[in-house]
């Protein structure tokens, strides 16, 4: 036996049992010519060897990360032709050779890494990104930590930017072949479809024709767009008899939605979208269109005492069928093992490789006490999130008070708590809020993730008490780590474009407003100016005029939809109706300022925001005011 650090690689094909029961056959040539004709020899190209094959898997090990990360990539882009999807692991740990085979963590890591990836994906330990070399930074991004099995510390794991597949004719025409000869009747029908849609703007031609026309751009090797289901939880309802407890069934509700949100292998949308549409008498289908959900959730809430019932069921928003539905009959005490159990069976209905270490995750009790946990319910239901009712947030700010009263390492709820303090600052709600009630609020962000480092609410509220004190960049910082722990969570996101338009990461600003908006449909005209700001920055002018407008015709007075539109208006040589827009902008907001402008940097220290400020001063922009707040103390959006 011998020990040694080597780098492995954990290769598996993905739906290969599936494809076995439909053309026994064809699959296992296609099989076996994947792994004589491309695995292997990839393996070998590169300094590697393969030291065991599981029938539709193997193990490879290599001399270097490099090589390693070569390879793997290389048999991805090499599946593009064939009629699979394969999953990577790459891990750089010891391992035990003995005649040939390897053992150990290194090889384990490597297998879990690649249990975790999706298909057609590449997943990697934290071991090789430090190990591969400089030049390859950025063909990392982190996904945040995730507990394996058998394994006691979560793993960081870090997922492999590839390239858009380019899918020749012929592979194309061999995939349609190996799905046996009914599918190219199906492609021709499926073609004559979204022509029939386009003219007739049937809702459910519509669909069909989206979902179509996402798999013919992957497969034409154009940009591919995100393939995950889509879900939507709807508010469930109160069936206690007793309004005041619709708190309760909300309360549920959301947390239901943050459970699933954790969830990469999904995309869900926000709560305040699918909160809009409570009581409104419509199809499924409809509000499904409406949020652009493949999947709706709905159910009901009954609460006697201790005892609980919750109904739920899942459905397919495009044909209105219905999936699932269950009745879980509990005692009060056990309403984090029932959250856990509808997560994880929306999950395992939803996507076809649903992970354990997900429902483990969702598993977790964020508190003992459930007394507290049901004064945080009624916090949150007080106070709601964009909500400028001071009354409410004291109220709210009382509740979660009580709720640390009795049980000090509730981490969200310190986290909700310094979100008040920060909120009450930055909207000027009460109108007492100084800089010292900013640090109270960071400092019970501090506190919560401390309590829980994988808490993605205590960094989000640390990314905006960070920003107000002008702490750009571990803003940022936090930000990122907000998103990485929680994927779906649109706040998160916008906070992240708009600490990256400040720090010059335009096109990503760009890219994380757009996924924000996507997941929170019916968002407020906030994310639309970030979207909008984040156009201008990345230069893309007349989408940037387009996204404004549209903010601008449902809500004529915001005023930072009408600040970005100057600026845009200026770049555009429309200098007439820049000065217009400016002029509506200083009747909305009186205080409007360069002078403030210039102190909250609002690009940072790039060249734009020299820029920024010179297109507002040609559109007259007053340079200074006799405000009632001074620069120093002027919310920094």
């Amino acid at each position: 036996m011998q020990r040694k650090l080597a780098a492995i690689v954990a290769g598996d094909i993905v739906g290969y049992t599936r494809l076995m029961s439909e053309d026994e056959s064809s699959t296992y040539a296609a099989l076996r010519a994947a792994f004589t004709e491309l695995i292997i020899p990839t393996v070998e190209k590169h300094g590697g060897r393969t030291f065991k094959t599981t029938g539709d898997g193997f193990l490879a090990t290599f001399p270097s990360v490099n090589e390693a990360l070569d390879a793997a990539i290389e048999i991805q882009n090499g599946f593009a032709e064939r009629p699979f999807n394969m999953r990577v692991g790459i891990n750089l740990g010891d391992v035990i050779e003995d005649n040939g085979d390897m053992f150990g963590d290194g090889v384990n890591v490597a297998s879990r890494l690649e249990a975790m990836a999706a298909p057609s994906s590449i997943f990697v330990s934290e071991a090789v990104v430090r190990s591969a070399d400089r030049s390859r930074g950025k063909l990392f991004y982190s996904i945040g930590r995730r507990q394996a099995k058998n394994i006691a510390e979560p793993l960081a794991v870090y997922a492999v930017r590839l390239a858009p597949k380019q899918v020749s004719g012929r592979g194309w025409t061999s995939r349609l072949v190996f799905r046996r000869r009914a599918a190219l009747p199906f492609a021709l029908g499926a073609a004559a479809l979204i022509v029939v849609a386009a003219f007739t703007q049937v809702p459910a031609l519509r669909a069909i024709g989206a979902d179509l026309t996402d798999s013919l751009v992957r497969l034409s090797g154009g940009e591919p767009l995100d393939a995950r289901p889509t879900v939507a939880v709807l508010p469930f309802d109160n069936m206690s008899g007793d309004a005041d407890q619709g708190y309760f069934a909300d309360g549920l509700t959301e947390d239901i939605i943050a459970n699933l949100a954790r969830s990469p292998e999904l995309q869900v949308i926000a709560r305040n979208s699918t909160f809009a549409l409570r009581g409104q008498a419509e199809d499924i289908r409809s509000i499904g269109g409406r949020l652009g959900a493949g999947y709706v959730v709905e159910g009901s809430v009954r609460r006697a005492g201790d005892q609980l019932r919750v109904v739920a069921q899942l459905i397919d928003a495009r044909r209105g069928a219905h999936l699932w539905s269950r009745t879980y009959d509990r005692r009060l005490e056990d309403v984090f093992g029932l959250q856990t159990d509808l997560t994880s069976e929306i999950v395992s209905h939803l996507v076809s490789y649903v992970r354990q270490s997900e429902v483990s995750n969702a598993a977790e009790r964020p508190t003992e006490n459930l007394q507290a946990y049901d004064l945080v319910l009624q916090a949150r239901d007080r106070n709601k999130h964009g909500s400028d009712d001071a009354e409410a947030l004291m109220e709210a700010r009382a509740l979660l008070h009580r709720a640390l009263e009795l049980d000090p390492g509730y981490a969200a709820a310190r986290a909700h708590l310094g979100m008040t303090y920060i909120v009450d600052f930055a909207q000027n709600l009460s109108g007492r809020a100084t800089l010292t009630d900013v640090e109270t609020g960071l400092s019970e962000a501090r506190q919560a993730v401390r309590l829980d480092p994988n808490l993605a609410v205590g960094y989000q509220v640390l990314s905006f008490g960070l920003s107000l004190k002008g702490d750009y960049a571990d803003a940022m910082q936090a930000a990122h780590r907000a998103v990485e722990l929680n994927p779906n969570d649109p706040d998160s996101l916008m906070a992240l474009a708009k600490a990256q338009v400040r720090f010059g990461s335009y096109d990503e600003a760009v890219h994380n407003a757009e996924r924000a908006r996507r997941l929170h449909p019916m968002a407020p005209e906030y994310y639309t100016y970030v979207y909008g700001q984040a156009l201008y920055a990345a230069g893309r002018i007349d989408e940037a005029d387009e996204i404004l407008r549209e903010c601008l015709l449902r809500a004529p007075r915001e005023a930072d939809c009408l600040l970005i539109h100057t600026a845009v208006l200026t770049q555009r040589g429309d200098v007439q109706g820049a000065q217009r827009t400016m002029a509506l902008l200083t009747d909305a907001d009186p205080e409007f300022s360069l002078a403030d402008e210039r102190a909250n940097r609002r690009f940072g220290n790039s060249p734009l925001m020299e820029r920024f400020l010179s297109q507002l001063a040609e559109a007259r922009a007053p340079d200074a005011t006799s405000g009632i707040l001074s620069p120093s103390l002027r919310p920094l959006l």
